[in-house]
């Protein structure tokens, strides 16, 4: 259709108009008009088409006006700064993608880079972005390498390649991270060294940025790290910045004691150390002095406040008389328990004969299986025959040998412990009972029973009625009462398919104290009043119990968070 040659309007005009349709027609004429009106027809078709494009295209204006209007713009970029820091956890990378011949991550490889992912919503998220350093500098690299079935072995296709693929993109990131403080997670399952035995390219680039290490974990299946600090050729090794540290042993690295030399004297704004493998705990059981023990650790650290270690006793090992590790510092201690030897270590690990910790506010035990490597393996480990109480076959290898230790320590250390967790480790519900005396100042219990049997779990009726505000219980002497101080409580991953529900809805009723909620008991019988309590159980149904922990409604209405789950369903009260 012709378009005015001087406004560009349309310059369509119908052939037949209105004031011809009642005119009578000449037989002669009638073809004519017919195609006149196909001609029209077939204009008003084009031009309802251009009208309908017209109109899409005004609605998508409409549609982006409409969001550039959206509060959200309005945003300041400081506090969308905040936002993309808070919203970007873990950049992943994949070693194994190194050798692939097409180097651009795929979909999901992108989405495990929540840098990449908010960068490339739009110009104003990517600007901003790439003003928030800190969001770069999150890296963890798993490294294990895979031959890609599609690689010729060309030159150009390489993995080795520095200029494409993985090289590449870890050098976008160092660059964009700038000089921020680094969160890094290195699971080196691959040679960390080069045929000439240097260290790799890909891991240099890590290692000429230690100054800016703030948080590392770090495992390596071959070195320890300070085998890799020398291969990278660092002149003078420091970090100055390091706050928390993670290191793991492997099955060809156990010495964890040897390799924390490299950071004594060199990180001393150190607060977070954590050492999951095999670190031998007392110098006693150290053949040679190239090594640090614990009391090295709270000697050369000053800063630290939180520990975690891993102990091996089995049942019924005796430990002989061991010198004590003290610190007036630690606050948080974390011990993970496991009762299996190791090849290399023929005598007990213990922790608590040997610790003295009057400052502790935060204690966690976890039953931490052996060999579970760098990932914090928090699996399965009973899970066959849970359900069969007359199997007590495997009651001693599943038991917590370190009771008698454990309670040595809480009456000698003297702390006001106020965070308790025990996660998947076997103990009687007399023995947790007679611990929870000795810590009158707590205030958050969790016990965790996932993989412990119903015939050894803690938690039972009578454990609950001990908890009572004012109900005797025969687990307790002397009319005692335990943490009077408790304001969350939580009992999880119980097997059990059959429970006294009516003792733990007359316990939470006992605890519930509106009017302390703001203060604290003074007596030595008075409670505080409990603000959280949660009960999950792994396979009972909904149904059988569901009634009875309807009468706390009222309490959860009044504010305290009551959660009862059964089955993994959550009853609503």
């Amino acid at each position: 259709m012709p378009l005015c040659s001087s406004c560009g309007g349309n310059t369509f005009i119908p052939r037949v108009t209105g004031d011809k349709f009642q005119t009578s027609f000449q037989p002669e004429q009638v073809a004519s008009v017919r195609r006149n009106i196909e001609l029209d027809l077939e204009d008003y078709e084009a031009e309802i088409c251009r009208l309908l494009k017209e109109k899409e295209c005004l609605e998508r204006y409409a549609a982006q006006l409409q969001s550039l209007d959206s509060p959200f713009h309005k945003i300041p970029n400081e506090i969308l700064r905040q936002i993309l820091d808070d919203s970007c956890d873990m950049n992943s990378f994949r070693a194994f993608d190194l050798k692939s011949r097409h180097p651009t991550p795929d979909a999901q490889a992108v989405r495990s880079k929540p840098a990449m992912v908010v960068s490339s919503v739009c110009s104003r998220w990517r600007q901003n972005a790439l003003s928030t350093p800190v969001i770069w500098s999150r890296i963890s690299l798993y490294w294990e390498f895979q031959e890609d079935d599609n690689w010729d072995g060309q030159e150009g296709d390489s993995w080795e390649n520095e200029d494409t693929g993985i090289f590449a993109l870890l050098s976008h990131f160092l660059d964009r991270s700038q000089r921020n403080p680094m969160t890094l997670n290195l699971d080196l399952v691959a040679n960390a060294l080069t045929d000439e035995s240097a260290l790799h390219p890909l891991l240099k680039q890590f290692f000429g940025r230690i100054v800016h290490w703030q948080c590392l974990s770090f495992y390596c299946e071959d070195y320890g790290i300070g085998v890799l600090l020398d291969r990278a050729g660092i002149p003078s090794v420091s970090f100055p910045v390091l706050r928390k540290l993670r290191m793991l042993g492997s099955a060809f690295n156990r010495d964890l004691n040897r390799d924390l030399i490299p950071f004594i004297n060199t990180a001393p704004n150190l607060q977070m150390l954590n050492l999951p493998g095999r670190f031998v705990i007392s110098r006693r059981n150290i053949e040679n002095h190239n090594r640090i023990d614990i009391q090295d650790i709270f000697d050369r650290f000053p800063n630290l406040f939180s520990l975690g270690l891993t102990e091996s006793l089995l049942y019924g090992d005796v430990v002989a008389p061991t010198p004590i590790a003290y610190s007036s510092k630690l606050e948080i201690l974390t011990v993970g328990h496991h009762d299996e030897w190791e090849d290399s270590y023929d005598s007990p690990n213990p922790v608590f004969p040997i610790l003295r910790l009057p400052s502790l506010k935060v204690l966690h035990l976890v039953y931490d299986k052996p060999g579970s490597g760098p990932t914090d393996n928090h699996g399965v480990y009973f899970e066959d025959n849970l359900l069969d109480d007359s199997d007590d076959s495997d009651a001693e290898e599943t038991r917590w040998s370190s009771w008698g230790p454990f309670r040595a320590f809480v009456l000698q250390s003297s702390f006001q412990l106020t965070t308790f967790s025990i996660q998947r480790l076997s103990i009687s519900d007399v023995n947790l009972v007679e611990i929870l005396v000795l810590l009158p100042t707590l205030q958050d219990f969790t016990v965790d029973d996932y993989g412990i049997s119903p015939i050894r779990s803690p938690i039972s009726s009578e454990f609950v009625d001990s908890l009572h505000a004012h109900r005797t219980s025969p687990l307790l002497l002397h009319g005692a009462r335990i943490i009077p101080r408790l304001r969350s409580l939580r009992l999880l991953n119980l097997a059990t398919l059959v429970f006294k529900d009516l003792s733990v809805v007359e316990m939470i009723q006992s605890r519930w104290s509106p009017a302390q909620l703001h203060t604290v008991g003074t007596s030595a019988f008075e409670v505080d009043c409990l603000r959280v309590f949660t009960m999950t159980f792994l396979y009972r149904s909904e149904v059988e119990a569901s009634g009875v922990y309807r009468s706390l409604e009222p309490i959860e209405q009044n504010g305290m968070m009551v959660v009862i789950q059964m089955s993994g369903k959550t009853l609503w009260l």
